[in-house]
């Protein structure tokens, strides 16, 4: 029997296990909550698979798989915002470079098929450099948001969103292209 097999052929093994890393989770980003934002930074640094240069991690952030998540330099993520990859598939959540997150945005990698709620679906999510995401927005699995776009509060993201754009509601639409100064 592979790995793999022992994990995922037994349901409530698979279960029993998901509930004791998601204790373990829980736990070690409470203490993350509590402690100086350098400490925060440098416990984070340990638990993501990249960060870059001058991140900020606001109190209250949630990432469940943090191995499966990049952030760029000069990213600023803000209380309340939760990332969620895809485990079993691999999809990852990659930030670029200057991208601000505000607070309780949403990123969900994986979901399930609507016609089959056993079999699992999404994409990786990426956001390319100089971004905004407003407060309260939801980046679903499989969209890339383009450089120098914003993502107004409130939004739900199910397609991508160009470059030089800014994009808002639910379903987030394109509002207003963006001109950029050379």
């Amino acid at each position: 029997m592979s790995p793999n097999n022992f994990f995922y052929e037994n349901e409530v093994r698979m279960r029993t296990i998901n509930q004791i890393y998601i204790y373990l989770v829980h736990v070690t980003q409470a203490i993350l909550n509590f402690v100086p934002p350098p400490l925060r930074t440098i416990g984070w640094r340990i638990l993501i698979r990249k960060v870059g240069k001058y991140t900020f991690f606001d109190h209250n952030i949630y990432i469940k798989y943090p191995w499966l998540v990049q952030i760029g330099d000069h990213v600023s993520i803000n209380r309340g915002a939760h990332f969620f990859p895809g485990y079993k598939e691999g999809y990852r959540i990659i930030l670029g470079n200057h991208v601000y997150i505000a607070p309780n945005v949403g990123f969900f990698a994986a979901g399930h098929d609507v016609s089959d709620l056993t079999q699992h679906v999404g994409g990786d999510i990426i956001v390319n450099d100089n971004v905004w995401i407003g407060a309260n927005s939801i980046i679903l699995p499989g969209i890339q948001i383009g450089k120098n776009s914003i993502v107004g509060a409130g939004s739900v993201v199910t397609k991508d969103i160009p470059e030089n754009c800014v994009a808002a509601g639910n379903p987030a639409r394109i509002i207003k292209t963006k001109e950029i100064l050379s």
